[in-house]
C-alpha cells in the first residue's frame, strides 16, 4: 500500500478515534447533568439539567456525524487513491487547506462562550443564567480541547501530504 493512503488512513482512524471521545462526552455529560437534576438538592443543581443536556446532546450529534462522515469516507480513500494518487493527493491538500479556518473560528466560539458565561455569573443574580454560564464554560472547553487534538494531526497530515508532494515531484 502506498505511504501516503497510510497517512491518510491513519488520519481518518484519528477522526474516528476523536468522534468516540465527543460521544462518550456528550453521553457523560447527559449523565452528569441527570445526576444534578435527580439528586440535588438546590436550584442551582436542578437548573444544571436543561443546560447541560443541550450541551451533551451538541457533543452526541458532533461525535455521531464525525463518526459516520469519516468512516463512510475512509470506505472510498483507498478506492479513489488508486484511480489516480496524483489527483487524490492533490484533492487531499486542498481539503486540509480549505478547513483551516475553523480552528480560529472555533476558538472564537468558544471565547464568546466564557464571556457571556463571565457576564452571567458576575452580573446576573438568576440559577437559569448561571446554569447556562456553567454550561456554556464547559462547552468552551471541551470545544478548545477538541480542536487542540485536531489541529496537531492537520498539521502532522499536512506536512505529509507537502513531504509525498515534493518527493513525486
Amino acid at each position: 500500500m502506498n505511504k501516503m493512503i497510510e497517512h491518510t488512513l491513519n488520519w481518518y482512524k484519528g477522526e474516528i478515534f476523536e468522534a468516540k471521545f465527543i460521544l462518550a462526552f456528550g453521553v457523560a455529560t447527559i449523565l452528569v447533568a441527570s445526576l444534578f437534576r435527580y439528586f440535588g438538592s438546590t436550584l442551582n443543581s436542578k437548573s444544571l439539567f436543561i443546560p447541560m443536556l443541550i450541551v451533551g446532546l451538541i457533543f452526541i450529534a458532533i461525535g455521531g456525524s464525525m463518526g459516520y462522515s469519516n468512516q463512510k469516507t475512509m470506505a472510498t480513500v483507498v478506492q479513489a487513491s488508486k484511480e489516480n494518487i496524483g489527483e487524490f493527493v492533490t484533492a487531499e491538500k486542498k481539503r486540509v487547506e480549505d478547513f483551516q479556518y475553523l480552528y480560529p473560528l472555533s476558538l472564537s466560539i468558544s471565547a464568546v462562550c466564557f464571556v457571556i458565561a463571565v457576564v452571567f455569573l458576575g452580573f446576573m443574580k438568576n440559577h437559569h443564567l448561571h446554569a447556562i454560564a456553567i454550561a456554556l464554560t464547559v462547552f468552551g472547553f471541551a470545544f478548545m480541547v477538541i480542536d487542540y487534538f485536531s489541529k496537531e494531526r492537520s498539521a502532522i497530515y499536512y506536512k505529509q501530504i507537502i513531504n509525498y508532494t515534493q518527493q513525486n515531484q
